[in-house]
This record gives structure tokens, sequence and C-alpha cells, in this order.
């Protein structure tokens, strides 16, 4: 039993517009890091994801400061900065200050401002969802295993993996966090007393992917499949640049390779068909056939809220008893990575017994 780590007022109140927004629809994440140039510059207390049609999404970034001299002003000046260096759709500030002249600059500038009043009225009438733990307490879910920082570090890698939501929504993303999820898909094989913690992380990062994912097709679900699956594969293989960027990344590389090494053109020549082979070897035709498939990519922001929900449980239950959608999802990641979809199987079999 993992014990409830203490939350001062600006974390319970982080919770509970949490809860408010999850409870509104959204697909919601606490303390984004929002990086710099490697500068870790400040952390956005809820960064919310919307889908309001098959070709409208909405990001948002919620800053909130729950404190006697909450200095709001400021902070829509600040939250409006930060809503264009992350490339948010629109910005929320949750100030416990009431002042009309508030809302009224902020409308003015763009940026909501929920006053005192509602954030009074939501502690007073919204309690936290009960079985959805706390971003405190998931932590010190992976704190328990106390070789988690040796151990390849899971924590930060948590925290890397959220701060690329802050980036972009993007294949260089999604590759990204595939490579992460692929490991604690690994470790709730390989270490059973870890198992219920690695399934939780893994969980939160294909949630990330199925939203990225979700947010990449907003622009082609009108085009045929055929081209979908060209596209997701091209994106899964190569990145947001696509096989011309890369070819144009290596081409550079292998041009300075060429000029400044000994044997450069010999070099030149087996680095390309390495790379060309390793990138051959990818099994990115299962990720773009899936992901094409009009069934799945329009289930796929319920599938990420589920997702979300199974790593945010206060009693664990693993994803055998999730939607049919959910687990499809999982057992194409699995093709993906390589794991062999019974030895998983039998590892949640023995989990739930």
């Amino acid at each position: 039993m993992v014990k409830k780590p203490v939350t001062n007022k600006g974390h319970k109140m982080e919770e509970l517009l949490r809860n408010y927004f999850l409870k509104a629809g959204y697909y919601v994440i606490r303390n984004v890091p929002f990086i710099y140039e490697g500068f870790d510059v400040t952390d956005i207390d809820l960064w919310l994801y919307g889908r309001a049609s098959s070709v409208s999404r909405e990001i948002m970034i919620v800053d909130i400061k729950n404190r006697k001299t909450p200095q709001a002003i400021e902070r829509i000046f600040w939250v409006q900065g930060l809503k264009q260096a992350t490339k948010a759709s629109s910005a929320i500030v949750a100030t416990t200050d009431r002042r009309q002249e508030v809302k009224n600059f902020g409308k003015e500038i763009g940026v909501l401002v929920l006053d005192g009043l509602f954030l009074n009225k939501l502690g007073k009438n919204d309690g936290p969802i009960a079985d959805h733990i706390s971003e405190e307490e998931f932590f010190s879910y992976i704190e328990q295993y106390s070789l988690n920082k040796l151990d390849s570090d899971w924590k930060g890698r948590i925290k890397h993996c959220k701060s690329f939501l802050s980036k972009s929504l993007s294949f260089d993303s999604c590759n990204e966090w595939l490579s992460h999820a692929k490991f604690f898909a690994e470790q709730s094989i390989t270490k059973p007393r870890q198992k219920s913690t690695a399934l939780r992380c893994l969980y939160l990062l294909c949630s990330f992917v199925a939203i990225a994912i979700d947010f990449t097709l907003r622009e082609v679900s009108f085009l045929e499949q055929s081209e979908r699956v060209t596209l997701i594969k091209n994106g899964f293989t190569y990145g947001s640049k696509g096989s011309s960027g890369m070819d144009r990344i290596i081409h550079i590389a292998m041009g300075l390779v060429e000029q400044h090494a000994a044997n450069g053109a010999l070099i030149s020549k087996q680095v390309r068909s390495s790379i060309e082979h390793q990138l051959s070897s990818l099994n990115t035709i299962f990720l773009g056939e899936y992901f094409a498939k009009t069934e799945v990519s329009k289930n796929l922001f319920g599938v990420a809220r589920e997702l979300e929900r199974l790593a945010m449980q206060r009693i664990f239950s693993s994803h055998a008893n999730a939607s049919v959608e959910l687990r499809g999802l999982l057992m194409c990641l699995l093709d993906y990575w390589g794991i062999d979809r019974v030895m998983f199987a039998q590892i949640e079999k023995k989990h739930n017994e």
C-alpha cells in the first residue's frame, strides 16, 4: 500500500482542476516540463487536449496560482508568452484573484481567467475522482522501487517524455515515446515485482502516442487509406522530416565524411548501406496499416483517455479488462517492438490471478 504523499495547496488545486477538465471530456496531463535548448524554463501546470471533430483539435495550457497574492496580471502576460512558445491553441489562468478587471484584461489579450469565485465554488462542489490517483502518488509508486534511479531512471524517463508534449505532437515525439514505452513493456515482463508500476508507465506513454497520432491525422483524414498508410509508415520510419528530409541530412553528413576522412568514399558508402538496412528492417508497416484504419483513427482520442485512466487508477487493473480498441493498440505496438504477445499475455494472466 502506497502512503499518500503530502500535497500543498497548489498541488490540491491542480488536482481539482485536473479532475474538473477530465470530467469535461479533455485529455489532461499535469506538470508538463517546458524545456528550451536544454534549459528547464518552467512546468505547465495542466496540459489539455480536446477533439471537437474529425478535423478540429484543441491544445490548452493552464497556469494555476492558488496564493494570497497571485499576481494575476503578471501571470496572464506569462501564460500568453508560454502559449506562443508551445504553439498551444489557447491559454487559461486560474487565480484566487476575484477582481473583474483581471478577467477583463485576460479577455482583451485572449487568455481565459478562472477567478477566485470559480475556484472557491469548485473546491466546495468538486471533489477528486475516487479511483484516480494524484501526480504525486503516481511518482510515489515509482519511488517505491528503490533501484528506479539506477535502473535507467524510471522517474526521469517519464518526466523527459512528458516534456515532448510542450514541444510538438509529431512523429519525432512518437518515436521517442515508443522507445521508452518499449523499455517499460520489457520491464513488466522481466521485473515481476515492479510489473504494475511498469505497466502504469507503459499505459501513460502509449496514451501520449495515441494523442500525437490523433493530432497528426487531423489533416489527412480525407486521404485514401493507402495514402495514409504510406504517410504514417514514413513518419515512424524517418521522423517528421520524412524520407526526403532524412536523405538530405545523410547526404550532407556523408559529404563531410567523403571530404575530410581518410578513405572517405568507402566509409560513406558503408555508412549509407548500414543506415538503409536499419531503416528497411523497421516494422513500421505494422504501424502504418494499423493507424490508417478509419475505425482505429476515430477512436484514438477515447483510447488515449482510457490509457491515462489505467495509468492513474487507484486500484491497479491491467489492460486485460480494457476496451477492444485499447488492447488492439497495445498488441500492434508489441508486434512493432518484437515482443511476444503470448509471453505478455501470460504475464498479465499471472498478474490477474
